[in-house]
């Protein structure tokens, strides 16, 4: 035989006023998130009192006068001017060489002419201490020869190349890329 709990009215009522008192919480739970999500997409995007442009009677676009259409061809050109001078070659040898007596010999470094920002290049050792500097080198210049600044033994070494890329007219830097090449001391 089975025995099967009953339940008595006092129990029964505390049961229905937990059941109550929840399904009260969750409503009011979900009241709340919905006020704050709603309340969220209205100030990030419809918050600011003020608006964001305003459109005073009569000031209307006035009529052409001096402008004309620029053909496709003036239009690429335009956009390849841009294009050019957000752009950076890097030309440098693979291989230098240099004379272990003076410390100095052949680095091939090259800033284009289509470049249109001047560099500075530093050579690092794999264990990062700068052994040349090769100061500014301005579009359409070269350096091909130059003395290290740190004393290297005879030996082949596995340089890091870090060219810094300068603003031409306020003369800050604007970034820099790096190339990996051989340096023979002999």
């Amino acid at each position: 035989m089975t025995h099967i709990p009953i339940k008595t009215d006092v129990e029964e009522e505390k049961e229905n006023k937990k059941k109550k008192k929840r399904f009260l919480w969750f409503w009011l739970s979900l009241i709340l998130l919905v006020g704050i999500a709603g309340g969220s997409y209205l100030y990030f995007n419809h918050g600011s009192s003020t608006p964001e442009s305003q459109l005073v009677a009569g000031d209307f676009l006035p009529k052409k006068k001096d402008a004309r259409q620029m053909t496709d061809a003036e239009l690429a050109q335009y956009a390849q001017k841009a294009v050019d001078a957000s752009q950076f070659q890097l030309m440098i040898n693979p291989k230098s060489t240099i004379n272990f007596d003076t410390q100095s010999g052949y680095i091939g470094i090259k800033n284009p002419k289509n470049n249109a920002y001047p560099i500075n290049v530093n050579f690092y050792t794999s264990d990062n201490i700068k052994i040349y500097t090769s100061g500014a080198i301005e579009p359409g210049q070269e350096v091909t020869s130059g003395s290290l600044s740190t004393k290297l033994r005879k030996g082949t070494y596995e340089v890091k190349a870090r060219f810094d890329i300068y603003d031409n007219k306020t003369k800050q830097k604007r970034g820099q890329q790096s190339a990996i090449l051989e340096m023979t001391v002999q």
